[in-house]
């Protein structure tokens, strides 16, 4: 199984676990990319890019251009069901339905369903908010397998 980092899990573990600190982390994430069991989106280079910080430089020297998976014709097809999905769905407001559509989320769920991959996120389901669509919601309705840091290294075998 291959999996697809939202950008949640490369921000949270800069915050919490910085690389100064953290060394055999970062190392471990680093080898993982190396060895093609880990990918992301260019939408999530972005995010990352905009934050012009120790992240950015660390996800520059660490990261080839084969991690960040582009939006091809098969994620474009996966986009339009999961934006049909969300733009279908009356529970979320008109704001959070044009924030799905403009941030990496929904090229995440896209990518993953095109490639056959699991997403992992520290976002959690909730079905019942109305201002933000969460990116597990979005999996459960595409049928992507989605996970939490912990649970991907665990699939992985990783230990640190």
């Amino acid at each position: 199984m291959m999996y697809l980092f939202d950008t949640n899990i490369f921000i949270r573990s800069k915050n919490e676990m910085p690389s100064d600190i953290w060394p055999t982390f970062w190392n471990r994430i680093a080898e993982l990319i190396r060895e093609g069991k880990i990918f992301s989106s260019e939408k999530v280079k972005e995010e990352i890019n905009r934050g012009n910080d120790d992240l950015t430089e660390w996800m520059k020297k660490n990261v080839g251009t084969e991690f960040y998976l582009s939006v091809d014709s098969e994620v474009l097809d996966k986009y339009k069901d999961t934006q049909n999905w969300v733009m279908n769905n009356p529970i979320f407001k008109p704001a959070a339905k044009n924030e799905y559509a403009q941030v990496a989320d929904a090229y995440l769920v896209a990518t993953a369903a095109a490639k056959n991959m699991t997403l992992v996120t520290y976002e959690v389901s909730d079905p019942t908010c109305r201002k933000r669509v969460k990116i597990p919601d979005a999996c459960i309705a595409l049928g992507v397998r989605y996970c939490d840091l912990n649970t991907a290294f665990r699939d992985l075998g990783v230990r640190i």
